[in-house]
């Protein structure tokens, strides 16, 4: 009995006991096996070779074509329009000096007429004093004479007198013909004095009518209306039959000898103009005058106007000549300014526009050649967050840039804010994380800069 009772607690134990070795057996099997930290080997790096080209570059903007002047032709006096030319049309192209409109002439030609005929009344009284004036100096010479011989006959008969040898009546005769000839040459005088201020009276009213016969002349040569330029005619404003008063808008025209380009530039773009811009042999001697031009207009610069069409560019030479409107636009922040193509006929060509014509949207290309020096890299040599990575041995050295023009294809940045050597290998990889000193590897195909 004792046996079995026995057999019986102890048997359960051992059970137990078995279970839990196993158990503990099993989970030691599954435990994982002991870990060993090994080094991450450096990233492989491309490169390339930095051989610090100097640069300068283009700028590139938009831009409008516009008349570099438009002239409204108004009537300076009235009439009817009595003959048009057939070039008087808009759009039509028209050369200097090409009659346009006739206004009704008649009136003006009749005043014309009328004031050349007082003109030659007036040019004979002129004369007509000249010869009257000769006149009186001879009859000046006769009364002379007539008095001095009646002078003479007062003092014979005097004399004969005081010897009663006449009578006194033959004295108070002879006194009166001396009397009569000293009065005669008195009146020949006055008249002569007079002479002078006759004549400066027919001078003046022979000057005021020849000024009056040449605003009669004006006047009616301003009845024919002619192109002041070579240009094309943009507006017309009045028919065959119209009457005209003073001021009323004939037709407009704009000059085509020249045309001018609008455009819009950046401040920075104009940093950089004003950068590259050298100065004329007056400004450099300190002309007061040249300094104050400087300063306040656009440097100058030359300029290619393109034009595309058809697939195809065109181009024209042109000069950034001036600033327009009142400095910097507040709306754009930008600042407008005139490109000036004194050619803008393609005479030789044989395709595409002959001319540069109003309207046309152009690109304007300035080149820039900075007195700073500028050094280029590809863009792909910059990282995003703008540093620029070269390798030294086998460690990773970084390097702060300040770009000066992001170019479609590479990077231009200041010489002399840069650590940056010729013969650099400049990283052209991603690296996840970067810092100074971190080791890289390079790759054994590296590049050269372009």
């Amino acid at each position: 009995m004792l046996r079995r009772a026995l057999s019986t607690i102890l048997a359960p134990v051992i059970i137990i006991t078995a279970g839990l070795l196993a158990f503990f057996w099993l989970k030691a099997q599954d435990a994982p096996p002991e870990r060993t930290r090994v080094p991450p080997s450096p990233p492989i790096v491309a490169t390339i070779e930095f051989d610090a080209v100097e640069a300068g570059f283009d700028i590139h903007v938009g831009g409008n074509v516009v008349p570099s002047r438009e002239v409204t032709i108004s009537a300076q006096i009235a009439g009817a329009v009595v003959a048009k030319s057939n070039d008087v049309e808009g759009g039509r192209y028209v050369s200097q000096g090409t009659s346009l409109l006739q206004i009704d002439p008649a009136s003006y030609e009749l005043e014309v007429q009328s004031l050349g005929s007082e003109l030659n009344q007036v040019a004979q009284d002129l004369r007509r004093a000249e010869v009257e004036a000769e006149g009186n100096a001879a009859l000046i010479q006769i009364a002379e004479s007539k008095r001095k011989l009646a002078t003479q006959e007062l003092k014979r008969v005097t004399s004969l007198f005081e010897s009663n040898a006449v009578a006194e009546t033959e004295v108070d005769e002879a006194q009166r013909f001396e009397l009569e000839a000293s009065n005669a040459l008195r009146t020949l005088h006055n008249v002569r004095d007079l002479i002078p201020t006759r004549r400066t009276r027919l001078e003046a009213e022979l000057k005021l009518v020849e000024l009056r016969q040449q605003q009669a002349q004006l006047s009616l040569d301003r009845t024919r209306v002619v192109a002041p330029f070579d240009g094309i005619i943009t507006n017309d404003a009045v028919e065959l039959g119209d009457f005209v008063q003073p001021g009323d808008v004939l037709l407009e025209i704009e000059d085509t000898a020249s045309i001018e380009v609008q455009c819009n530039l950046r401040t920075d773009d104009l940093y950089w103009l004003w950068n590259s811009h050298q100065p004329g042999p007056t400004e450099e001697t300190g002309n007061n005058e040249s300094s104050d031009r400087a300063t306040f207009e656009v440097p100058r610069a030359p300029a290619t106007v393109t034009y595309s069409v058809g697939g195809e560019e065109f181009h024209w030479q042109g000069e950034l000549a001036r600033f327009e409107g009142r400095g910097i636009d507040e709306t754009t922040r930008t600042v407008p300014c005139r490109v000036i193509v004194s050619e803008p006929r393609r005479d030789e060509a044989t395709d595409g526009p002959p001319a540069l014509m109003r309207g046309m949207y152009v690109t304007i290309t300035l080149p820039v050649s900075p007195r700073v020096r500028l050094w280029k890299i590809p863009n792909r040599a910059v990282q995003p967050n703008g540093q620029v990575w070269t390798i030294e041995g086998d460690e990773l050295r970084i390097h702060e840039i300040t770009p000066a023009r992001v170019l479609p294809d590479s990077v231009l940045f200041r010489a002399d804010a840069t650590d940056l050597k010729v013969g650099d290998r400049i990283i052209v990889s991603q690296l996840a994380t970067a810092f100074e000193g971190m080791q890289v590897r390079e790759s054994d195909q590296a590049e050269r800069s372009p």
